[in-house]
């Protein structure tokens, strides 16, 4: 109680309480603001969490997939191993001709579905790298947080005090 006294009677104390408990208010606001962002949207929060598990769901499909088509593609290798006629189809098929063999290649408008593109089944897989927001960023959403805790902490600690003027009328009643 001695130090509210002081601080009523003494307008320089008061504002450097105010601006002491401003400060206090700001810092406590960016700590809050960084640990909830990172939590949230940080590059190792639960965004970027869901994300790598999506990520990983999409690598696990990409191995079955991969898988079935190594089993093919051994059984064709087994198959090729035990049928010489089955080679030489084979061969033939890619483009390979005997040596008293020739080639002629008669040109005709190919059906726009002869091959399904496989671009999308190629393309690998990125992993390491996250979604969330980046830490500077996140730091700068603190600080700009913070600033405007400091500001209205500043703002409300200069308006006239209404508990005074309450306190005054109540006494005189």
């Amino acid at each position: 109680m001695i130090m509210g006294e002081t601080q009523l009677r003494n307008p320089a104390g008061r504002g450097l309480s105010a601006l002491g408990d401003a400060l206090s208010n700001a810092l406590c606001a960016c700590v809050i603001t960084y640990c909830i962002v990172s939590f949230f949207a940080g590059q190792a929060g639960m965004l970027a969490y869901r994300d790598m598990k999506s990520g990983i769901r999409q690598m696990n499909e990409r191995i079955v997939v991969l898988n079935e088509e190594n089993a093919k593609l051994q059984d064709l290798r087994k198959a090729l191993a035990s049928n010489s006629d089955r080679i030489a189809q084979e061969a033939r098929s890619i483009g390979y001709l005997r040596k008293d063999e020739r080639m002629v290649i008669f040109s005709s408008p190919q059906p726009a579905t002869a091959e399904p593109s496989r671009g999308r089944e190629n393309e690998p897989i990125r992993a390491g790298s996250s979604t969330g927001l980046p830490d500077l960023m996140i730091k700068i959403l603190a600080a700009m947080t913070g600033l405007a805790v400091l500001l209205a902490s500043l703002l409300m600690s200069s308006l006239p005090s209404r508990r005074g003027a309450l306190r005054t009328t109540a006494n005189r009643s």
